[in-house]
C-alpha cells in the first residue's frame, strides 16, 4: 500500500484543488443523445483561459455477467461511431440518473435493462469499481460532478429468466456467450476494445482467479 499512501500524499495538496472559477457557468446548446454544452473560465497559470465541457446526464454501467453453464455474456452490436460489429460487455447505456445516485439505485436499473437486453438475471452481483471517461473535458450530471463514470460490474450464476428483447428498435445488437475459460481469447484477440469493457474484464477475471499478479 505504499505506493497509493504515496499518490494520496500529493493529490492532497492545495495545487491539485485546481484553478478557480472566474464568474458563472453558462450554460449552451443541448445536443441530442449527447449531453449540454458547458462553458466556464479558469484563473490558470496562463491567465484567464475559457473551457467548454459538456454535462452527461446518462448513467453507464459495463457489467462481466457468467450463467450458470459458465459463460460470459457478451454483445456484439453496431454502433455509428465506429460504423462496424463492436464487441463488449452489456448493458451500456442505463438511461438518465440523477447526481449522487447510490450505488443500490444504479444497481437496481442496471440489473432491470440486463435482464430485458439479455434474458438473465437473478445470481450475485458486485461492483468492482468504477472508471472516469473522458476526464480532461466532460463532467457528470450536474456542473459540480467532474468526469462521467462508468461503473464496473460482475454478476455470477446468472440463470436465464425470460427471452431478451431490444430497448430500441433502431439498434443492431444480439447476445454472443463465451466460455470463461476461452474469455483469454477474446482478450488477445484485439476485437474486444471498447473502452469501458476490457478494464472490466480483467478486474473480473482477478477476482474469479483466471489473472494472477506474478511475484517478483
Amino acid at each position: 500500500m505504499g505506493i497509493v499512501h504515496n499518490f494520496k500524499k500529493i493529490a492532497c495538496q492545495q495545487k491539485y484543488k485546481g484553478w478557480p472559477l472566474v464568474g458563472d457557468y453558462r450554460f449552451g446548446e443541448k445536443i441530442p443523445f449527447f449531453g449540454q454544452e458547458l462553458a466556464y473560465t479558469l484563473r490558470t497559470g496562463n491567465g484567464d483561459e475559457s473551457y467548454h465541457s459538456f454535462i452527461r446526464h446518462f448513467g453507464w454501467v459495463v457489467v462481466f455477467g457468467v450463467n450458470r453453464c459458465g459463460n460470459v455474456l457478451t454483445i456484439v452490436q453496431w454502433k455509428p461511431g465506429v460504423n462496424e460489429a463492436s464487441w463488449e460487455f452489456p448493458p451500456g447505456g442505463i438511461g438518465k440518473i440523477a447526481s449522487g445516485a447510490t450505488d443500490a439505485e444504479i444497481m437496481q436499473k442496471t440489473q432491470e435493462i440486463y435482464l430485458r437486453e439479455t434474458g438473465y438475471g437473478n445470481g450475485k452481483w458486485e461492483k468492482l469499481g468504477q472508471i472516469l471517461i473522458e476526464t480532461g473535458k466532460y463532467r457528470g450530471a450536474s456542473p459540480n460532478d467532474h468526469g462521467l463514470p462508468a461503473h464496473l460490474i460482475i454478476a455470477t450464476d446468472l440463470e436465464k429468466i425470460q427471452d431478451s428483447r431490444q430497448l430500441n428498435r433502431n439498434e443492431i445488437m444480439e447476445t454472443l456467450e463465451v466460455p470463461l475459460g476461452e474469455f483469454r481469447e477474446v482478450i488477445e484477440s484485439g476485437l474486444f476494445k471498447e473502452a469501458t469493457a476490457v478494464p472490466c474484464a480483467l478486474l473480473a477475471l482477478v477476482k474469479l482467479g483466471y489473472l494472477q499478479w506474478k511475484q517478483e
